[in-house]
């Protein structure tokens, strides 16, 4: 907890800022590249483009068919460096924190636990069962050619947890995946031969994990890139020299326990009178339904129609059903 509460801490001080759409689906039309955004609304846009929201974020309207809404997420988060350059849609933005609890808490309402889950951090990687296959997964490190310890367990994550979405295969589900990344190993770096060096890393991680992400959901994925230029004289980020700053009352990022999470959780489904998560099927099942309770309401309105505008004629059916034949001696 201490690790995030630094990182929104370290966010919030940046001087400069970029997000960068790595990858994005051809359904998601992006905004003139001129336009800005602030951090703490990235969330709000997110949630627009999975479709757990109609909002829009004012200054950066993007459009998106609703009939085909992407499958995954990945949030990169690189402190060091205010661009990385990979190609992408490149926007600047303005930091003034995170926020992701509320993002988190929609979408555990709207697909419960039928989804993956994964953060990556330089505390490892952790989350849903995806996570726990991809701290099994063996990797090449000797691709990593940085020496900084903070950066190298870092990026053999994001490595990882590529190659177990590989593993995985293509996903076919109608679930929203979200991975969330947080790169800090390049705080510190003063030498500039050392700094290029370590970004190539970077730079050749994230394209690794995209490549991934991209191949699993058939293009279906998003995946943005934010970048935060840090003072660059500090000392390199250790686990015993994490300090929370003094003067970080003004972030942005809330701490929800466990517990409150699920009280909260359970009152949303209790105003929404729904017990148990909600399958990702259900809107194809509902749809099924309805269309053949309509088609057979439709059937029989017309048959009771056909059946009362007959002329009961003596060749009509009503005819030879109604009239009684006289009994013979």
């Amino acid at each position: 907890m201490k690790f995030i509460l630094f990182v929104s801490a370290l966010i919030a001080a940046c001087t400069a800022s970029s997000l960068e759409f790595v990858a994005v689906p051809s359904s998601l039309k992006l905004p003139e590249t001129d336009a800005t955004i602030k951090t703490t609304k990235i969330s709000t846009l997110n949630e627009n483009i999975l479709g757990l929201s109609a909002r829009q974020v004012d200054g950066f309207q993007v459009s998106i068919d609703l009939f085909s809404r992407p499958r995954a997420l990945a949030v990169v988060s690189v402190i060091g460096t205010d661009n990385l350059n990979l190609g992408g849609s490149t926007y600047s933005t303005k930091s003034d924190g995170v926020e992701t609890v509320g993002f988190e808490q929609d979408m555990a309402l709207i697909f419960g636990a039928d989804r993956e889950s994964v953060q990556v951090s330089a505390g490892g990687i952790t989350g849903s069962r995806l996570a726990l296959s991809a701290k099994q997964e063996v990797v090449d490190a000797s691709v990593i050619k940085t020496q900084r310890a903070t950066l190298r367990s870092e990026l053999e994550a994001v490595y990882q947890l590529a190659a177990a979405i590989k593993t995985a295969g293509i996903q076919m589900d109608n679930n929203a995946d979200v991975f969330r990344v947080t790169i800090t190993g390049l705080v510190g770096i003063t030498d500039e031969s050392q700094k290029q060096e370590a970004v190539a890393d970077v730079k050749d991680a994230i394209q690794a994990l995209t490549a991934a992400i991209n191949n699993s959901y058939g293009g279906q994925a998003v995946v943005e890139l934010l970048t935060f230029d840090a003072e660059t004289g500090s000392a390199e980020i250790t686990s015993e020299n994490r300090e929370i700053p003094s003067d970080s009352h003004n972030i942005q990022k809330r701490d929800v326990s466990i517990g409150a999470f699920k009280d909260a959780l359970n009152s949303a489904r209790k105003g929404f009178q729904v017990t148990v998560p909600v399958s990702s099927d259900y809107p194809a099942i509902f749809a099924i339904f309805l269309g053949l309770v309509v088609i057979l309401v439709i059937a029989l309105i017309y048959i009771v129609v056909g059946m009362a505008s007959i002329d009961p004629e003596k060749d009509s059916i009503i005819y030879r059903m109604t009239t009684t034949r006289m009994k013979k001696d």
